[in-house]
């Protein structure tokens, strides 16, 4: 039977924290006895424009000395751009204003929603126009494939669906609208052999760097040169 912990040394890359506007590295681990290795993002609340960059760092040994980047291990995400999940705010949504929802253009209108024409109503308060906007994104014809919304007092959240198999993009130029990320994800992923072999460089680090207000957490995963990998952890499980 194929185990992924027989074949991947799962370790805390970045312990998870809050930041805002600002920088974290996590614990440097060696390399030596790994082929390759990876580092898997989990990021919070961004507000628009705001970015998150997940990156490794090399360095000399355990304690970081020397600690430099590695070209192009590197990878960020910009809030309401092929997230997780996010949420869209109505605020006194006025008539012919749009959010588009994965390339998808949603247009408020004061008369009935139309799903055909994805057009919904803002004919009641914030909570009502919310809800007729969710009907136009669930809907199985003319609303957003890989994509479920529900609504609660005003806001919309929308989710991929099922998990791990869509992203999301959202965006309106109207004030009326406020799309916010909520969850997003990324990852980076080296061989060993591009660390700075010739200077002794053979520890490798996990850096988070956010604009936005947020809490992030990562996971570092490395490869080992023989097999099983062996984990040091409080408590597992296999069945």
């Amino acid at each position: 039977m194929f185990r992924i912990t027989e074949g991947l040394k799962v370790d805390v890359g970045l312990i998870s924290q809050a930041l805002n506007n600002t920088n974290a590295t996590g614990e440097y681990h060696p390399m030596n006895d790994y082929r390759r290795a990876a580092v898997v993002l989990s990021g919070g609340a961004m507000a628009k424009t705001k970015t998150t960059k997940i990156e490794f760092l090399q360095a000399i040994d355990q304690a970081g000395t020397s600690a430099k980047a590695i070209s192009t291990a590197e990878a960020t995400i910009t809030a309401n751009a092929l997230v997780t999940e996010l949420t869209i705010t109505c605020a006194t949504v006025l008539n012919t204003e749009t959010v588009t929802i994965n390339t998808l253009v949603f247009t408020a209108h004061t008369d009935t929603t139309t799903l055909a024409s994805r057009q919904f109503s803002i004919a009641g308060n914030d909570t009502a126009d919310a809800a007729q906007l969710v009907l136009c994104i669930n809907d199985a014809t003319y609303g957003v494939p890989g994509v479920t919304a529900t609504s609660a007092l005003g806001v919309v959240t929308l989710k991929a669906d099922p998990r791990g198999e869509a992203t999301i993009t959202a965006a309106s130029t109207d004030a009326t609208f406020t799309v916010a990320t909520t969850a997003a994800q990324a990852y980076v992923e080296l061989n060993g052999g591009d660390l700075d072999h010739a200077n002794s460089f053979d520890h490798i680090a996990v850096k988070v760097t956010t604009t936005a207000n947020s809490n992030v957490a990562a996971v570092l995963l490395r490869s080992p040169r023989e097999m099983p990998a062996g984990q040091e952890v409080g408590a597992s499980a296999v069945i």
